[in-house]
C-alpha cells in the first residue's frame, strides 16, 4: 500500500506504470472511507481474525487478500474522466487481454456496491457468463494522475499465474497508449519506505 501511494506521486505526469504483487500471508484492505471496526469485524467472520487490515488510500469495499491476484496501476488521469468511465476501460482492457487467453469475461452493468468487494458485482466490475465476479478495484486521484488497484480471484478461471500477468499487461498497454515505466525508480521506493509506517499506524487504519 505505501509503495502504490510513492507511485502514484512521483511517477512522471503523462506516463503510466503497472505492478503485481503478491502477499506473504492472509490480509485485509479496506476503502478510505470505510470503518476500521466493519473491516475488522468482516475480517473475523471471514476467518481472518489474525491478518493485518490495513486503509488504502484508495475507495471502494473490503478486499480479502487470500489467494487474490493482485495488481495496481498509475495513469494519467484527465479531469473531465469519470471514476465510472476509468473502471469501464480498465476492466475492458483487462477482458480483451483474457478473451486473447480464450477466456470469456463481460464488464458488468451499472449496479450496488458491497461494503465487501467480491460479494456482488459493483458497476462497470469484470464478471463470468455466469455472473461471477472476477476482478474489481478501487481508485483515488491526484494531480492529474489516478491509481487503480485491483483484485482478481484467479481460481476461477484457472490460468496460469504468468499468462494472467501477460494478458493484463497486454490488454492495459493496448488500451492506455501512453509511456509506461518498467520499474519504480530508487526514490519511489525510498518514499515508499518513509510512507510505511503510515500503514502500520493505529492513526490511519482506525482513523474512522
Amino acid at each position: 500500500m505505501a509503495l502504490d501511494e510513492a507511485c502514484l506521486d512521483l511517477a512522471p505526469a503523462g506516463t503510466g506504470f503497472l505492478r503485481f504483487y503478491d502477499w506473504a500471508g492472509p490480509a485485509v484492505t479496506f476503502g478510505l472511507s470505510q470503518s476500521y471496526a466493519m473491516a475488522a469485524g468482516m475480517a473475523q467472520a471471514k476467518g481472518l481474525a489474525g491478518a493485518p487490515v490495513v486503509r488504502r488510500i484508495s475507495g471502494g469495499g473490503v478486499v480479502f487478500h487470500d489467494g487474490d491476484f493482485t495488481f495496481s496501476i498509475v495513469f494519467p488521469w484527465e479531469r473531465l474522466t469519470s471514476a465510472l468511465g476509468v473502471y469501464e476501460c480498465m476492466h475492458v482492457a483487462v477482458r480483451q487481454g483474457l478473451k486473447a487467453c480464450g477466456i470469456e469475461t463481460v464488464v458488468a452493468g451499472p449496479g450496488q456496491a458491497a461494503d465487501a468487494c467480491f460479494d456482488a458485482p459493483s458497476p462497470f466490475d469484470l464478471v463470468l457468463p455466469d455472473g461471477r465476479k472476477l476482478l474489481g478495484g478501487a481508485l483515488r486521484r491526484r494531480a492529474g494522475k489516478g491509481l487503480y488497484q485491483g483484485s482478481l480471484r484467479p481460481e476461477l478461471i484457472g490460468l496460469p499465474l504468468e499468462a494472467l500477468r501477460e494478458a493484463v499487461v497486454r490488454g492495459i498497454r493496448e488500451r492506455w497508449p501512453c509511456p509506461w515505466a518498467d520499474e519504480p525508480q530508487a526514490s519511489w521506493l525510498e518514499e515508499a519506505e518513509r510512507l510505511r509506517a503510515k500503514y502500520l499506524s493505529d492513526d490511519w487504519n482506525r482513523r474512522r
